[in-house]
């Protein structure tokens, strides 16, 4: 008895050439996640020591940067792992890569918000609106990243090659 499949002709699987986008996405994503762990981790260190030392006069604000540097560290580590993922191709990586870059545009936008509205533009000093204006420009700078990222890995290119490996 023959085997009803071999008398079909077997298709070869499509084969989806990997964008560039990909890789090079992967590969910033693990220079971007090595960097903002290596730049973070000193004063997460700094504030832990401190606050060892002196438990009781750690202050609130102090305590906010040391969750706003801890969470900074866990998306350090996580944009690491996208990397890696983007670059062999995991379905996940795609997935969180676009979930990493809505997280970060929330965060940069609550922290511009955050920044612009605390301030009490009319007593700044003269000498002092360069800085202010300097970080809020830097960080809408920051932005271009996530949104550059999730352009990207929304793309018609991109969702194509992971959906060819079932993603």
């Amino acid at each position: 008895m023959e085997d009803f499949n071999s008398n079909q002709a077997q298709v070869p699987p499509q084969i989806i050439e990997k964008p560039t986008s990909i890789t090079v996405f992967g590969v910033l994503n693990i220079v971007f996640g090595c960097y903002y762990l290596v730049r973070g981790s000193p004063g997460l260190y700094k504030i832990v020591a401190g606050a060892c030392k002196n438990p009781e006069k750690i202050t609130g604000s102090e305590i906010l940067v040391l969750l706003l540097l801890a969470v900074g560290i866990g998306l350090s580590i996580w944009l690491l792992v996208l990397g890696i993922g983007l670059l062999t191709m995991k379905r996940w990586a795609r997935r969180g890569s676009c979930m990493y870059a809505r997280i970060q545009i929330v965060l940069m936008v609550l922290g511009i918000s955050y920044i612009a509205m605390s301030i009490k533009w009319s007593s700044v000093p003269e000498e002092m609106w360069g800085r202010y204006i300097f970080t809020i420009l830097t960080m809408l700078a920051n932005l271009t990243y996530p949104i550059l990222l999730l352009i990207f890995m929304q793309s018609a290119k991109v969702k194509q090659a992971f959906s060819a490996i079932g993603g």
